[in-house]
């Protein structure tokens, strides 16, 4: 009998083992039911305007002597901001400008020529020693012929014949001078006049540069969101702080970071509200305007200790409706983008956390 109960135990877990080896053969059976993915994606943001915030600083240090604008403040493009101290700069303009005036006040006497009461002053200097000239050959001729005769002594007829050389050699002199006054200018000499004068106007122009870079001017037209420039104080293009920081607040949008999960199902032209803590029970709306081609690393967080820090999202700007309701730039919002239904296994978006930013 008990020989019998063992057998038939033994082919119990005979039968078992096949069993159980048998369904671990065989691939899983995917039970996951797929889910409507959520029509609304849930993100940060902050306002933004037309353009970022735009840290301005002056292109060369210096001391601040007067601020032009106060925060909040409109501008126009181009409008100034703030003045350096510019002595020094003034004084080099005025210099270059004094060397371009001598510069071409050269080109033009070379070109030109003489002063026509130089030329007439030679030309009466050289008539002048040419008749002098003469009268000394002459009164030679006579020595000599006396000299024949033996009626003046050698030493007479040496000076006067020295005398003829030498009043030669002055006609000479004389004459190339008045030639030179009278000649054209050299196209060597011209020409280095010339560069001389393209030289010292480029220096003016230089120094005009640097005399305008004194003045920090706006780069666009916009808002004064923040300035932290005071007179007296020293600033520069590596100071640690921007003089001015301004943005185009003629529109406003938000600048929204979506995760990795969500990214693609975002496509421009998708309708979006707006909420903020600070303004409560209002709602404002928009739409998707432009998407970021790439994912970055994440820019903005929330409260939420659930939040992941080291995911990826993707930026997309918001343009805001016109309303109504005032807005700060860089105010912390929470964003929604209405999508269409879609088939998944999963729900990767989550509202968002009640905490404040």
């Amino acid at each position: 009998m008990l020989k019998y109960l063992v057998m038939a135990l033994s082919v119990v877990l005979i039968a078992l083992l096949a069993v159980t080896i048998d369904a671990r053969s065989r691939p899983p059976v995917n039970r996951e039911t797929p889910v409507a993915v959520r029509d609304v994606i849930y993100a940060p943001g902050r306002i933004e305007g037309v353009t970022p915030e735009v840290e301005l600083r002056p292109q060369i240090a210096g001391r601040v002597a007067e601020v032009l604008v106060e925060e909040g403040q409109q501008v126009q493009s181009g409008e100034a901001l703030l003045r350096l101290e510019d002595q020094q700069y003034r004084h080099e303009v005025a210099l270059a400008a004094a060397d371009v005036e001598t510069a071409r006040a050269e080109l033009s006497r070379l070109i030109n020529g003489a002063h026509p009461k130089q030329r007439l002053e030679a030309a009466a200097l050289y008539q002048a020693k040419l008749a002098e000239f003469e009268r000394a050959q002459l009164s030679w001729r006579r020595i000599a012929e006396l000299h024949q005769s033996r009626a003046v002594a050698q030493q007479e007829a040496d000076n006067q014949r020295t005398l003829v050389d030498a009043l030669r050699a002055e006609v000479e002199a004389f004459k190339a001078r008045l030639d030179l006054l009278n000649s054209p200018p050299r196209e060597d000499e011209v020409a280095i006049a010339q560069a001389r004068l393209r030289a010292a106007e480029a220096k003016l122009e230089l120094a005009k540069v640097q005399l305008e870079r004194t003045v920090l001017r706006a780069p666009m037209r916009g808002q004064i969101l923040r300035r932290d420039a005071d007179c007296g104080e020293l600033t520069g293009p590596t100071a640690p702080e921007p003089a001015v920081i301004m943005a185009d607040t003629s529109r406003l949008f938000v600048r929204t970071f979506v995760e990795e999960l969500d990214a693609p199902r975002v496509t421009a032209g998708l309708r979006a509200t707006v909420r903020a803590d600070g303004l409560p029970g209002k709602q404002l709306s928009g739409r998707v305007v432009r998407l970021s081609p790439r994912m970055s690393r994440k820019q903005l967080f929330t409260d939420d200790p659930a939040e992941r820090y080291d995911t990826k999202t993707r930026e997309v700007w918001v343009q805001l409706d016109e309303q109504e309701e005032p807005l700060v730039i860089g105010l912390r919002v929470d964003v929604s983008i209405y999508v269409q239904d879609a088939p998944s296994s999963s729900t990767h978006s989550k509202p968002p956390p009640d905490a404040s930013p």
